[in-house]
């Protein structure tokens, strides 16, 4: 006769090896700059990849792009500067180029 019955449930997981110095490094650094511990480290850092790709694939992260750039930018824009092109000076002048080169 079996007076109690127990029911156990043991669950594991795989501890994670990484063989990449350089990411062994970077999770160390951000580790150390957080005072987080690696594995704590390691993970928001998934959670935030995980985040961008979502919002890269559903399009809502150029969405927001767009709309920050059409309220943010093109809003403040004079009317006689929207859709005027660049003379070569100009876009020399913002891209650093001089007489003498970069």
């Amino acid at each position: 006769m079996v007076d109690k019955l127990y029911l156990v449930c043991y669950t594991s997981s795989m501890g994670l090896n990484i063989k990449n110095p350089e990411v062994e490094r970077l999770v160390s650094e951000i580790a150390q700059l957080t005072g987080e511990t690696k594995t704590e480290a390691l993970r928001r850092a998934l959670l935030l990849r995980r985040s961008t790709l979502e919002l890269e694939r559903s399009g809502q992260d150029r969405n927001r792009r767009m709309q920050f750039f059409l309220e943010e930018f093109w809003g403040t824009l004079p009317a006689e500067e929207k859709g005027r092109r660049l003379s070569r000076e100009e876009e020399d002048a913002i891209l650093g180029y001089g007489p003498h080169g970069v």
